[in-house]
């Protein structure tokens, strides 16, 4: 009896082990990441929340009604998260990932400029989102030694299981350049990303693995599809490294695929190679970014979407148009679509609870619709005109 109780107690340690190895494994690399039956995989990008403690009922809810509508097999979070004071930073944190751990979604974050603004270090920031997300934080910082933390790789696998369909790069864009401006994805996180790359592509039997990025700050070429350069520095012109752009009333948008621009795009001031390298790859299909609150364009670069996600803290009555979260859906056969999920239609859904928690009204929304249609009859004659003036 003895004998059969050590072995029933030996089983069961042997079946927690492996379970716990398992878990772990998928927890910390993401390999429990794959596509649906029908090819597709959703993510759900929630950026820039700017959020108080404790938590505002109006973007809970949002966020809430975004999952719902997404129904997300990973959610990103873009970075500027908390604004909680020093002393409550821990548990805004513990709020924020709560939500997903309740909800039983996978998470990862990529930090953004005012992360590193509230008296911890980012290793330390990083540590809270591990701790109170659990198991379905699934962010690492694959190479402590990289710029900033929390750069890295997470597969998505065929429906099968049988190879790496897809793969998620997550890259801390940093903060600022002292008396320069903003940061970016550093050359040393450049260099992890080809050699991840082609180890990806080793094991694909020659091919690049498709492949979508995630950071807060955009990449710096986006001046050189949307501004003219400028002959000379004056207050009306904007410097990033070597090159100088004249920041004109109205951006080139005939280079817009989609999506509309309310704010000038502020990419950090040195520019360390990112884009090039993914371009001359070409595995990588686009690179989502935030910080620009009011911005949900699209624009092609060298092969590459850059895509800007607008905030999801509360916008003021016409730049509700550009409120919410992305949703995005990669297919496996490397292809992808995204749309933003816009609080003011999400409003409109049966049992959306966004106008009782004071995020819109009636009449806000019946104004952004007709803003909407506005904006969308007049963009192709911006587009037009823009683009015949820049090519000039």
């Amino acid at each position: 009896m003895i004998k059969k109780a050590i072995c029933l107690i030996l089983v069961l340690v042997m079946a927690f082990a492996v379970r716990f190895t398992a878990f772990a494994a998928d927890g910390e690399a993401g390999t429990s990441l794959k596509f649906d039956e029908n090819g597709d995989f959703n993510i759900l990008h929630l950026t820039d929340w700017h959020c108080d403690y404790p938590l505002p009922a109006v973007h809970k809810q949002l966020v809430l009604e975004s999952i719902d509508e997404a129904k997300p097999d990973l959610v990103v979070l873009g970075g500027d998260l908390s604004e909680a004071a020093h002393d409550d930073q821990p548990a805004a944190i513990k709020e924020i990932c709560g939500i997903f751990a309740e909800a039983e979604i996978p998470f990862v974050i990529t930090f953004g400029n005012h992360d590193y603004l509230h008296g911890y270090t980012i290793d330390e920031m990083f540590a809270f989102y591990k701790e109170y997300g659990g198991e379905y934080f699934i962010g690492t910082d694959e190479n402590p030694d990289l710029f900033g933390c929390g750069t890295c790789s997470i597969p998505v696998y065929s429906n099968d299981g049988s190879k790496i369909a897809y793969n998620i790069y997550c890259f801390d864009s940093g903060c600022e350049v002292e008396g320069k401006g903003y940061d970016s994805v550093h050359a040393d996180q450049v260099e992890w990303y080809q050699a991840k790359a082609d180890e990806l592509k080793e094991a694909n039997g020659g091919e690049y693995v498709p492949s979508v990025v995630f950071q807060h700050i955009i990449v710096q070429e986006i001046y050189d599809k949307l501004f003219p350069e400028a002959g000379s520095y004056n207050a009306g012109v904007r410097e990033y490294e070597t090159v100088t752009y004249d920041l004109t009333p109205v951006p080139d948008y005939s280079n817009v695929k989609d999506g509309y621009i309310f704010e000038k795009p502020c990419p950090g001031y040195y520019n360390h190679g990112e884009l090039g390298a993914m371009s001359k790859n070409g595995d990588v299909r686009a690179i989502f970014c935030g910080h620009d609150h009011y911005n949900s364009f699209t624009v092609e670069i060298d092969g590459i979407d850059i895509i800007n996600t607008p905030s999801i803290k509360p916008h003021v009555l016409l730049r509700k148009i550009n409120w919410g979260p992305r949703a995005i859906t990669l297919h496996e056969d490397g292809t992808y679509e995204n749309r933003v999920l816009m609080a003011c239609e999400l409003a409109q859904k049966d049992g959306s609870q966004l106008v009782s928690v004071g995020a819109v009204s009636g009449a806000e929304i019946f104004i952004v619709k007709i803003w909407k249609i506005f904006v969308d009859v007049s963009l192709p004659f911006w587009a037009k005109l823009t683009g015949l003036i820049y090519n000039l």
